[in-house]
């Protein structure tokens, strides 16, 4: 009787010790899974990843399938240091910040997308197929622009964004002729080119294949640890300050041809200050287009039953309720989403979640008021869905202009 009431005991004891080792095996397994996820979708990175990636760029520069301006740098000399990954970038295959010929810069490569499956891929492990003549390549280049940007250009700009702006030799034309196409095809590199003369982007610096390096600049949610309600005075005029730049780039942006350009992604990591605190820049291009391609994207006649199934990120738009169809453009612009989420905060109905740039305890009731009505001109509940008015922008202007001046 004893012996079988401590064999019930023990497989008991054992069954319980099966089960936590289990349990804590499925809790492994589902953690791995999540954590590979997570890196997967570029929400977390890890610091192998980078090299990884130079790694393979590397391997195709030997094989002769990338060439550019960094392969030496990356491939041959070792001059790329100070390699860190960057965490939450979806959007790109790989996104990591290193120092250059003494500068820091960003890398980042767009990932694989259906050029994999073009013509002008395919003909790079195709000795027997034909290259297209330079005509050819600068009137591809052309159309793509088009449809990328609504952007007609000349002959002469096609002819420039055909070629790499270092010197090549023209034996490597084909392989020369691929990297560009791919590079063509990445919103945020095209964006770059497109606007490089304005400087309202980070700095294009260079590329190895597919892979291409932009300047580095602080970003702006740097600041947040000033955002706080015992914040000094001279932390409150370097938020102001810092607003007015911001304000001074959607003006920029309002004005550029062919016609403004909307940020539909806007979150406060998306913008950048330079060193000296005159400009600020927009750093993520992934989701940035002319009005004209915004309202083909938000209203492109997809089925919907609320007006957000019709939004493109923070690019707002209405659903027509009759018909259940996205038939409409673009309804909001870049001044009210930046009131909204980075001067005012993210705002939860009845609550203030994260407090933004310009709220804190030097924030005057004028200011509040200004910014309220920025954020959501029409009064509306939810999400705003309307444009901030021209002369409100003027006025928060003028009132952050006159609060930078010192007492």
């Amino acid at each position: 009787m004893r012996q079988a009431k401590l064999f019930f005991i023990w497989t008991y004891a054992l069954l319980g010790m099966m089960a936590r080792r289990r349990c804590l095996l499925l809790t492994f397994l589902i953690g791995a899974s999540l954590l590979g996820l997570m890196m997967k979708w570029g929400l977390l990175c890890s610091s192998w990843q980078p090299q990884l990636h130079i790694q393979k760029v590397c391997q195709d520069v030997a094989s002769g399938v990338s060439i550019g301006n960094l392969c030496p740098a990356l491939c041959q000399h070792g001059l790329v240091s100070s390699i860190s990954c960057h965490n939450f970038y979806m959007g790109k295959e790989a996104v990591f910040s290193a120092i250059w010929d003494s500068s820091s810069v960003v890398f980042k490569s767009p990932r694989k997308t259906l050029i994999e499956t073009d013509d002008l891929t395919q003909w790079l492990n195709n000795n027997s197929k034909e290259v297209p003549s330079e005509d050819e390549f600068s009137q591809m280049i052309r159309t793509n622009i088009k449809i990328k940007f609504n952007m007609t250009i000349d002959d002469l700009d096609a002819k420039k964004l055909s070629y790499f702006k270092f010197k090549n030799s023209i034996y490597w034309r084909r392989t020369e002729m691929a990297n560009i196409w791919s590079l063509l095809q990445d919103n945020e590199y095209l964006a770059m080119t497109l606007y490089e003369k304005y400087d309202v982007f980070p700095k294009l610096v260079g590329s190895c294949g597919s892979m291409f390096a932009v300047q580095h600049l602080k970003s702006i949610s740097g600041f947040w640890h000033l955002i706080t309600l015992y914040d000094s005075k001279e932390e409150w005029r370097n938020r102001i300050k810092i607003a007015l730049k911001i304000m001074e780039l959607l003006n920029t942006l309002e004005k550029l041809p062919p016609d403004a350009l909307h940020i539909c992604d806007v979150k406060m990591s998306h913008f950048g200050i330079t060193d000296d605190m005159k400009r600020a820049k927009y750093l993520d291009l992934d989701s940035v287009h002319p009005k004209s391609v915004v309202n083909k994207i938000t209203g492109d006649g997809s089925a919907c039953k609320q007006h957000s199934d019709c939004d493109f990120f923070d690019c707002r738009s209405f659903c027509n309720l009759v018909s259940s169809r996205c038939e409409f453009g673009v309804v909001n612009n870049n001044m009210q989403v930046v009131c909204e989420k980075i001067f005012l905060g993210w705002v939860s109905p009845g609550r203030l979640v994260v407090p933004g740039l310009l709220l804190g305890s030097h924030t005057p009731l004028a200011l509040v008021s200004l910014l309220e009505s920025c954020a959501n001109p029409a009064a509306e509940p939810g999400a705003p869905r309307a444009a901030a008015p021209p002369q409100l922008a003027k006025r928060l202007y003028s009132i952050l202009l006159q609060l930078s001046l010192p007492d």
